[in-house]
């Protein structure tokens, strides 16, 4: 019931929202970040701040890392738009130092070929480049009562707009918050983020830039805002049978560049063992639809996950997703 009224909320929100933020569109860097990560997750479009139920809590809720009661290593890959590869891992384990913690590490990598095109020369100059980023990441988590969970994670990252032929590069860093509420009725959960919140970025270097009597000048390059966002979201049993089970999650969320999203999402589990999913973006101009399964096996006391997921777009092509973990 607490899932359907929000759901009826957030579709009347939706169906109201105006473009307003719009025009804070490219005004914040690191947008590498706000790529999803984890078969889990993106099957579910993204509303995944609530469930945080894998080692990708580490990336969308560190929270939920009081989910996770054992060890476990985690690869995920992500075959992104335009040839673009996002590598992901990560680790978790209880932290002795934290009564009912849990703490993890994770390292993402996105990295991509380029040819280096001018003003003059828009077709190519002959040479290519490596775009990359990369952030590596350690996150926390305690369970301070039975219902209520909170995380701390920080990430540093890395930049390089191609120095191999003179571009700038960019080292930083970003915390993230979460909390995890368990509501006590039909195992729902309520569940605020703020990610990637941290000091402005600014490539280091300078470029040479025209002054006010048209003479070139050094000049420094411009700051701007960490992909910081907000997200509060929902997930509740929706119905429970003797072999399967259904939940739904909804989800809002505030990114810095943009309007809000709001995503709906359901998973069907068979034994614990076989997953269907499911997401819909509801207000995106693309990438709205996501679908996958899963796959959890356990034996000699060593337990496998295995998770794909798809992103489906009209235009910018599918987007794909595979991610593995073990358990020990």
């Amino acid at each position: 019931m607490i899932a359907l009224a929000l759901l009826a909320t957030v579709f009347s929100a939706a169906s109201g929202q105006t473009n307003l933020g719009r025009e804070r569109v490219a005004t914040n860097m690191g947008t590498f970040l706000k790529i999803g990560v984890g078969g889990k997750a993106s099957g579910l479009g993204g509303a995944f701040t609530a469930v945080a139920d894998d080692p990708t809590a580490l990336y969308w809720n560190p929270a939920g890392l009081t989910n996770l009661r054992d060890r476990e290593v985690y690869f995920a890959h992500t075959s992104w738009i335009a040839d673009i590869n996002y590598e992901y891992l990560a680790y978790v384990q209880p932290a002795s130092f934290l009564p009912d913690g849990t703490i993890g590490f994770h390292v993402g990598s996105l990295r991509t070929d380029m040819n280096e095109t001018t003003e003059y020369q828009p077709h190519g100059t002959g040479r290519e480049f490596t775009y990359s980023d990369l952030f590596i990441g350690v996150a926390a988590s305690q369970r301070f009562t039975d219902k209520l969970s909170i995380g701390f994670g920080f990430k540093y990252i890395h930049e390089n707009f191609g120095s191999s032929i003179g571009a700038p590069s960019l080292n930083t860093w970003t915390m993230d918050f979460g909390s995890f509420y368990e509501i006590g009725v039909r195992d729902a959960v309520f569940s605020v983020a703020l990610l990637n919140f941290g000091p402005d970025w600014q490539p280091s270097g300078t470029y040479e830039g025209f002054g006010g009597d048209d003479f070139s000048e050094e000049r420094d390059y411009e700051s701007f805002a960490p992909p910081v966002s907000f997200k509060a979201a929902l997930s509740s049993v929706l119905w429970e049978g003797s072999a399967f089970r259904q939940t739904g999650m909804v989800e809002m969320n505030r990114p810095p560049d943009n309007a809000e999203t709001y995503l709906l999402a359901t998973e069907i589990v068979y034994r614990r063992i076989l997953s269907f999913r499911g997401g819909y973006n509801m207000n995106a101009d693309e990438l709205k639809w996501s679908g996958g399964i899963g796959l959890q096996l356990r034996s000699g006391g060593i337990g496998q996950r295995i998770d794909y997921a798809f992103t489906a777009s009209d235009y910018l092509g599918r987007v794909d997703r595979i991610s593995a973990g073990v358990k020990f």
